[in-house]
């Protein structure tokens, strides 16, 4: 709806526009009227100073003189009769007659009435003089060549009214026409964003469902092995007596235990949608404790690993557990993607709104279609991986309204980068 209001506005612009044109065009012909009227009334005081002009001739008979054919007629009226033309005939016209009885100075003659006295059958106007013997002397003239004129103009007026009307019409529909067009792209596009919004929340859907599947598994295969090792670390440890470095080693198997079946059930909460227990945690102990836990296979694999963490950082509101092992998956990744003798670097800076947990290695690099597909289940460029350390790690990212990003460094390498908002807060 409120995308359909938008075609509103502009149609009633265009209705606006048009109106605006017609009412100056009205407003022009009424000024065109009244310039048309005030010439009219000049013409008509323009005969009227002819009359005056010509009564003090009435008697020398040399009216005549001022008579055009088909343009002016002069007639007279004699004290107490009735007008007529300079020939002698009679003038039947009650206007011209009463105007000039009651001494007017101008009078306007209809098209009929200007017939009447041999003008041509268009607007005459007349001017009026009284002659020092009394009788009165008018001079009417034809207005058909202002007239014409006046119509000319008044045609080419509205002429260019229409024409203006038309543009602004044409111009108007043509940006209308765009304006729906532009909507109607902006609707479709609208409608594609929530086609792949969907498809993106059905892939993320059938994510969490493998990964669920995959996790209810993986737990009910582990149970029975981490039940056997717990039981026979808590026998050496009973048995231990005074011996510490046993009852160290027995507890440390029991330690591990504890964290994967903790790890297990976690990623089992994930995939099910449970809600995870959030806690403020500084980056550094983060990536500390993530370090802790590869840090025997990255001295195996003879690669260095360097944590580069910032001195001042906001802390990060995370379920620990589920972060840490995020961490770790991309730090095996980076340790076995890397040669021996190389560096994985891990680096923690931070912004105004996020903090980002960076792993750079060393190995031959990730090519940019293999790091679109990296965070899908089970795709792997390893012959002996699984394809879930990446895919766990990005959903645990996703999970804290953070993303992963994994992108081929420059010369050779890859970087990946998970990054959360400062303010945390997982999706429910």
């Amino acid at each position: 709806m409120r995308r359909r209001l938008g075609v509103i506005p502009t149609r009633w612009l265009l209705v606006s526009m048009v109106a605006a044109v017609g009412a100056i065009g009205v407003l022009a012909f009424m000024n065109e009227q009244r310039r048309s009227e005030a010439e009219l009334a000049d013409l008509a005081r323009q005969q009227a100073a002819v009359a005056d002009a010509a009564a003090p001739r009435l008697a020398a008979g040399t009216l005549g003189e001022l008579e055009k054919p088909g343009t002016t007629r002069v007639i007279v009226a004699a004290p107490g009769e009735r007008p007529r033309l300079l020939d002698g005939s009679a003038v039947d016209v009650p206007a011209l007659a009463d105007a000039m009885a009651r001494g007017e100075r101008t009078a306007r003659l209809t098209r009929s009435e200007a017939a009447r006295i041999g003008l041509p059958e268009r607007t005459a106007m007349v001017g009026f003089a009284r002659a020092p013997n009394g009788a009165v002397i008018a001079i009417a003239s034809s207005a058909a060549d202002q007239r014409d004129r006046d119509r000319a103009g008044q045609e080419r007026l509205v002429g260019s009214i229409l024409l203006a009307v038309g543009l602004v019409s044409a111009f108007g529909g043509l940006a209308l026409s765009r304006q729906r067009a532009q909507l109607s792209l902006e609707r479709e596009l609208a409608v594609a964003d929530t086609a792949r919004a969907r498809d993106s929340e059905l892939e993320r859907l059938s994510r969490a469902a493998t990964m669920a599947a995959l996790g209810s598994g993986v737990a009910h295969e582990l149970s029975t092995p981490l039940g056997v090792i717990v039981g026979r670390a808590e026998q050496l440890l009973s048995r231990a007596g005074g011996d510490e470095r046993i009852a160290k080693n027995a507890q440390a198997i029991l330690d591990e235990a504890d964290h994967i079946d903790k790890v297990v059930r976690g990623l089992l909460g994930l995939a099910r949608g449970a809600p995870i227990a959030m806690q403020e945690i500084g980056p550094r102990e983060l990536v500390r404790d993530a370090s802790a836990l590869v840090e025997h296979r990255f001295e195996r694999a003879g690669v260095t690993l360097l944590p580069v963490v910032g001195a001042e950082l906001p802390p990060v509101r995370c379920e620990p557990l589920l972060f840490k092992h995020a961490l770790v998956n991309l730090l095996l990744n980076a340790c076995e993607a890397s040669p021996r003798g190389a560096t994985v670097r891990v680096e923690v800076h931070a912004d105004a709104g996020e903090v980002a947990f960076v792993v750079n290695d060393e190995g031959q690099g990730i090519t940019p279609e293999d790091a679109a597909r990296a965070t899908q289940p089970f795709f792997t460029t390893k012959g002996e991986g699984t394809g879930l350390g990446l895919a766990i790690a990005n959903e645990i990212a996703t999970t804290h309204r953070g993303t992963l990003n994994i992108a081929p460094r420059t010369p050779k390498g890859t970087r990946v980068a998970i990054k959360v908002p400062v303010d945390g807060g997982a999706r429910v």
